[in-house]
């Protein structure tokens, strides 16, 4: 069987703010309940000091990364449910993808670099929406109630970890440590301790496609773009295939389409 051709020109983001939060909460949920895996990607306000995010020392890095999420808030959130779907005699394998983009708004005062600001910028972060429509959130557990009835980003990481689905990430310790801290409980000292939370709070497995790039299928290259395009140009070679589609939404009042594929080029002729 041929592949199918996956458009990228046309990919549709569900578009989740504190308007229609509880509307769309209900698709929030059944997606997770569905999927395979989760893929998250986390948005910040500033990362510190990059140099001392890279230290040698795995126990020093965790100690600077802690210290931003700490300084530093989250300005969305990306989950993307991957669902299979079975097909009648055959053995390809077919996924149905939906991404959920929330945007976040923290209650409390944060660090703010403006590299950080500029980037996202670049990359069509709509700041003036953040503050005006952001989900409104506080660090730690203390003063989000993810007991209550009613949606809190904090009830959904709560949702998400008490469905032990293998969570997917792409060089993802710095998102590991600002979702652990804004959305689920205050950082813990020592980062074997974070280490040990994060195995029973994702049972099911974390997989960081960075490291599964470098160390696993030993690419030359591992950022995000390039280990897609390798592993896409693997798929439509091999057999059994792969095949990824998206939903074909009714009401399409939150919903973005969003073209990577144009995105993708641009980038490519920039390098």
């Amino acid at each position: 069987m041929a592949a199918i051709d996956l458009d990228l020109s046309r990919v549709p983001v569900v578009d989740v703010h504190k308007k229609n939060f509880t509307q769309i909460w209900p698709s929030l949920i059944g997606a997770l309940d569905s999927a395979l895996f989760v893929a998250v990607d986390v948005e910040m306000s500033g990362l510190g000091n990059r140099k001392k995010l890279m230290a040698k020392d795995i126990d020093d890095r965790y100690a600077e990364i802690s210290k931003s999420a700490e300084t530093r808030s989250i300005l969305s959130l990306g989950l993307s449910c991957f669902e299979t779907k079975e097909a009648n005699g055959d053995s390809d394998t077919f996924c149905n993808v939906q991404t959920f983009n929330l945007t976040v708004l923290c209650g409390e005062e944060y660090v703010v670099e403006p590299s950080s600001l500029e980037f996202l910028v670049q990359h069509g972060f709509d700041f003036n929406k953040q503050y005006s429509l952001g989900i409104p959130y506080f660090p730690g557990n203390d003063r989000n109630d993810k007991t209550v009835e009613s949606p809190s980003i904090g009830r959904l990481v709560s949702e998400l970890v008490q469905r032990s689905k293998p969570l997917v990430i792409h060089n993802g310790l710095v998102d590991l440590v600002f979702l652990y801290h804004h959305f689920y409980a205050k950082l813990p000292s020592r980062l074997s301790v974070f280490l040990a939370d994060l195995s029973e709070m994702f049972s099911g497995g974390i997989y960081d496609t960075k490291y599964l790039a470098e160390f696993a299928m030993r690419h030359p290259a591992s950022y995000l773009e390039y280990v897609f395009r390798k592993q896409q140009q693997l798929n439509d070679s091999r057999s059994p295939k792969i095949h990824v589609s998206f939903p074909n939404y009714v009401d399409l009042s939150n919903v973005e389409y969003r073209d990577l594929k144009s995105r993708m080029v641009s980038k490519r002729s920039q390098m």
